[in-house]
């Protein structure tokens, strides 16, 4: 059966439309993380039923070999199907190429695209060490455009990619429904597919919604009976509610802004006392740190903490579904970077090329609050 054939199934109704759904994951392995695909992603995936309706493509670039490989998965079995000379899968013009032969090849009613390797919230994703380059997000969100191919849920097995910066990026091209991604750094064994994946590879009528949260749920299934998973996180956040609550997050932070020379010890205090990511200076969980701000009484200006309430409720309202591990817990899903000192100074001019720090001004308030 070929994929995106719709047949119908019988249901205690009658007959129903039958869905379909083509999951492509984008291996970026010319790095580090290379054996992992075979030793713990490739194994999961090989752990889900055979599905005409539910089609699995991996598009892989390895560091130990020149080319790239397009893998076909299918029950227990996969198959080398297309092979391609060296690509660099650090450029937003291969992300593209991948998006838009994912749609000729393998078309379908749903897609759902992983983004496999390593990442860093806005900074980047995908790491190719033989072209020695990156996707940069103003990149990442011209690929998508360019491509003009929906993707219903976008999944980051990459580290630290739950990000404001990120999600806001990727709503500018109104084609991307859901995405699911990690505000913390992700273990190398990476996403457990076959327990993210299974609910929908066993029933492709779920909805996005429903997919994502099976991701989320299947990710806690993994990682949290595993005593060292400590700082671990997924969440799914819904692309479209943060296009949606611009205005507001525009106004927090020109709230902020404004408040700035009368609470700039209050931020600093709110900053170390908020959620942030381990080993980051700072990517604080945005939700939490407007709740920290607002539990400082302190904090008096109407205007401020008006705008910080409806910031979290958007934020929160955006959030699809999320997990923390047990030091993570007071994550909500996406992070907002708050540099200071030696990291804003390294990192604010590839900061400035940001949508979200531009277009809401955040860049701004970095600057004169360093």
């Amino acid at each position: 059966m070929m994929p995106g054939v719709c047949l119908a199934k019988q249901s205690g109704q009658g007959w129903v439309a039958a869905e379909s759904w083509t999951v492509a994951i984008y291996v970026s392995g010319d790095n580090s993380l290379e054996r992992y695909w075979d030793d713990s992603s490739l194994p999961g995936l090989l752990q889900l039923p055979a599905n005409d309706m539910f089609s699995i493509v991996a598009y892989i670039d390895r560091l130990s070999t020149s080319g790239t490989e397009v893998v076909e998965i299918s029950g227990s079995s996969w198959e080398v199907v297309a092979s391609y000379p060296e690509m660099d899968f650090g450029s937003g013009d291969t992300f593209e190429w991948f998006l838009e032969n994912v749609t000729l090849q393998y078309p379908s009613d749903k897609l759902a695209v992983v983004a496999w390797d390593h990442g860093y919230a806005w900074r980047y994703i995908s790491d190719d060490i033989t072209s020695g380059s990156r996707i940069t997000m103003p990149a990442f969100q011209a690929a998508i455009e360019n491509a003009g191919v929906y993707i219903d849920l976008l999944a980051f097995d990459a580290c630290n990619m739950a990000a404001v910066e990120v999600a806001y990026q990727v709503s500018l091209t109104s084609l991307v429904g859901i995405v699911v991604g990690s505000e913390e750094s992700v273990p190398t064994t990476g996403f457990p597919y076959d327990l993210m994946l299974m609910p929908t590879a066993l029933d492709p009528s779920r909805s996005p919604s429903e997919f994502a949260t099976d991701m989320v749920f299947g990710f806690q299934a993994f990682y949290e009976p595993q005593t060292w998973a400590s700082t671990v996180a997924l969440s799914a956040v819904n692309v479209t509610a943060i296009g949606d609550s611009a205005d507001t997050l525009y106004a927090w932070v020109d709230a902020m802004h404004a408040c700035l020379p009368v609470y700039a010890t209050n931020y600093k205090q709110a900053l170390g006392e908020a959620y942030y990511a381990w080993a980051t200076h700072y990517h604080v969980d945005m939700a939490d740190l407007g709740d920290v701000l607002l539990a400082d009484v302190t904090i008096t200006d109407e205007t401020l903490r008006a705008s910080t309430t409806e910031m979290v409720s958007s934020l929160d309202g955006a959030t699809i579904a999320f997990w923390g591990g047990r030091a993570a817990e007071e994550s909500r899903g996406l992070t907002l970077w708050w540099g200071y000192g030696g990291d804003w100074n390294y990192y604010a001019e590839a900061y400035a090329e940001v949508a979200f720090a531009v277009d809401s001004g955040w860049w701004g308030f970095l600057e004169d609050y360093n």
